[in-house]
């Protein structure tokens, strides 16, 4: 009897494995599998520094609201985190404790299309009196300025994805096609993770997040060559911010894109 119960048991026990490492069991462990792989090739394209520290062409009215002065000025320039500025506006111009606002550089103009602009960071209004604020600074990128503008903040999302590559198949004219007009470097070239500024925004229908092959002509009657892909971070009107996402070559103020 206990020997009979002892190989009923064994026997169980073997159906319970086999259940649990036969075909269906091997079949939803490659799904995990397959699902991690796939999580891994996908990451968030678009970070926060490309979201609130990039560069871009501003092509609206210059804003309103300045930083005039900061608790510290007498002993440095620059502002970093946890710092306090003063700006030109108060509780009687519609602002209110506790806003939200992006810091703004605004420099020289580039080819009629607006103005060279670097995002700064984020700040928050702490204290307001009839036409002046006190404004902390929450999360700065580099440095922030007596002179910079603030315009309100919009929390954005990431957008998730991989990097598609580049190659030769998209044809001229297939798709949105633009130019490489702005290089964010010192050297007149990029490379991988640097950001650039491109002639056609969302009025001829780009979006933030879509990917871009960057071709290279170097004389008119050559072809082209694809030499690298960016994703688009940021739209305006007639323009975007973008970044690369990878190259085989620098890219350069000239260069092609082209909409995958």
């Amino acid at each position: 009897m206990k020997r009979s119960f002892l190989v009923l048991a064994g026997v169980s026990v073997l159906v319970v494995l086999s259940l649990f490492f036969g075909p269906a069991g091997l079949s939803a462990q490659e799904n995990q599998v397959q699902k991690a792989k796939i999580f891994a090739e996908e990451y968030p394209l678009i970070s926060d520094s490309d979201m609130y520290c990039s560069i871009l062409i501003w092509d609206q009215k210059i804003p309103e609201i300045k930083i005039i002065g900061s608790e510290r000025e007498d002993e440095r320039a620059m502002m970093v985190d946890s710092d306090t500025f003063y700006i030109n506006k108060g509780k009687e111009d519609g602002l209110d404790v506790g806003q939200m606002f992006l810091a703004l550089q605004i420099e020289n103009p580039i080819a009629k299309l607006g103005y060279l602009a670097q995002k700064k960071g984020k700040v928050r209004i702490i204290r307001l009196e009839d036409h002046v604020g006190v404004v902390k600074i929450e999360k700065s990128c580099g440095d922030i300025q007596v002179g910079n503008y603030l315009i309100p903040f919009e929390e954005k999302e990431t957008v998730i994805g991989k990097d598609l590559g580049y190659n030769n198949n998209l044809k001229p004219g297939e798709s949105l096609t633009g130019q490489v007009i702005y290089l964010d470097t010192d050297f007149n070239i990029a490379a991988t993770g640097h950001w650039a500024l491109i002639n056609v925004g969302a009025e001829q229908g780009l979006k933030v997040g879509q990917q871009m092959t960057i071709f290279r002509q170097k004389k008119p009657n050559y072809p082209r060559e694809a030499i690298g892909n960016l994703v688009v971070i940021d739209t305006q009107k007639k323009t975007a911010t973008v970044r690369v996402l990878s190259c085989r070559e620098a890219v350069e103020k000239g260069d092609i894109v082209q909409v995958k």
